[in-house]
């Protein structure tokens, strides 16, 4: 409240905090979406009996992030939270071309209930960079168990390549 006790209302987002940016990603017919508690979706492939149930999953995250972290940090990160010690780079990160919003890509085999899984993480941002180096970063994490990666990366890689950010314009 100013001295005069005028005030003013904001509205979210805005110009000085943007928001997140919206997305597109393309999803096999038969799986299925879920609101995770601490991600913005995830993508389940149906139960695979063959499997003890195990279901192939790509869970989508997002925030506001400063650039003082690199994009391939965040990927390891990403990793590291689910108790992954092994991390490879998967490629170069950076953006292929002056089109395409950069990204980075890490890969990670790691123990979760006693099986052995294989975890990809892929970090890219949105066009949405403040002033003050603030952008949209999302973190795409598909899990597959790691004696079927050969059948079920594939398709994990096909959906996170798929994956947009559909925002109209960057920030000034």
């Amino acid at each position: 409240m100013n001295a005069d006790g005028s005030m003013q209302n904001v509205g979210w987002p805005n110009s000085v905090s943007p928001g997140i940016s919206p997305f597109r990603i393309d999803v096999p017919s038969n799986w299925s979406a879920v609101e995770p508690p601490a991600g913005l979706i995830a993508f389940l492939a149906p139960p695979d009996a063959s499997t003890g149930n195990f279901r192939v999953t790509l869970v989508v995250y997002g925030e506001r992030v400063s650039d003082e972290k690199s994009l391939g940090e965040l990927a390891e990160e990403a990793l590291l939270g689910a108790g992954a010690t092994n991390i490879v780079a998967i490629g170069v990160d950076g953006a292929e071309t002056e089109e395409q919003l950069p990204s980075a890509a890490r890969r990670a085999d790691l123990m979760i209930e006693g099986r052995l899984v294989r975890q990809l993480a892929v970090t890219t941002e949105g066009p949405d960079r403040s002033q003050t180096g603030v952008r949209s970063v999302y973190a795409l994490v598909g899990s597959c168990l790691t004696e079927r990666a050969d059948v079920d990366e594939p398709v994990l890689t096909e959906m996170i390549s798929s994956f947009t950010v559909t925002a109209p314009s960057p920030v000034h």
